[in-house]
């Protein structure tokens, strides 16, 4: 079941529906929050780039320092100790502040699914009630044919 779609049909076909300001507000609302999801868990996923990329620097920092003395001995290019700086830099890199970032998000995940549920739960009630009263059932799937359906008879009556 498709509550947007639903939401949208009684928005577009039912010209008898009463309450228009509330489903088109709540219906804001959920997409809105179904997309704030989706931006968190995208930045979450990167997080998780991020963090897995750092780890794989650290360890390839350590790499290169291990080589470096064995290289420059046979050679005096100070570039090499800038490159040992920059590698200390690198180690140095503290990946904690990443976890409770992390941890910030998913709360914030877990608070706008909440949300959503409950603004679901107001969408569905408005149209389980437009359902009942316009053709006696609580299914919102045979309420969806309904309006479409209504746009079909529309056309022909024109």
């Amino acid at each position: 079941m498709d509550i947007e779609k639903i939401a949208g049909q009684v928005l577009l076909k039912d010209k008898n529906f009463k309450d228009k300001e509330k489903l088109r507000d709540l219906l804001r609302e959920y997409i809105k929050t179904k997309d704030e999801i989706s931006y968190l868990e995208n930045i979450l996923e990167d997080f998780e780039n991020l963090d897995t990329h750092l780890k794989h620097l650290k360890r390839d920092a350590e790499i290169i320092k291990s080589i470096i003395p064995r290289v420059s001995k046979f050679t005096n290019i100070p570039v090499f100790m800038d490159i040992v700086n920059m590698l200390d830099a690198v180690e140095k890199i503290n990946t904690g502040e990443l976890e409770t970032v992390r941890w910030n998000i998913n709360k914030e995940i877990d608070e706008l699914k909440d949300k959503l549920k409950t603004v679901e739960n107001e969408l569905k009630a408005i149209l389980v009630n437009e359902s009942l009263s316009k053709i006696g059932t609580s299914n919102l799937d045979e309420f969806l044919k309904y309006l479409e359906n209504l746009k079909y008879e529309e056309k022909e009556q024109k």
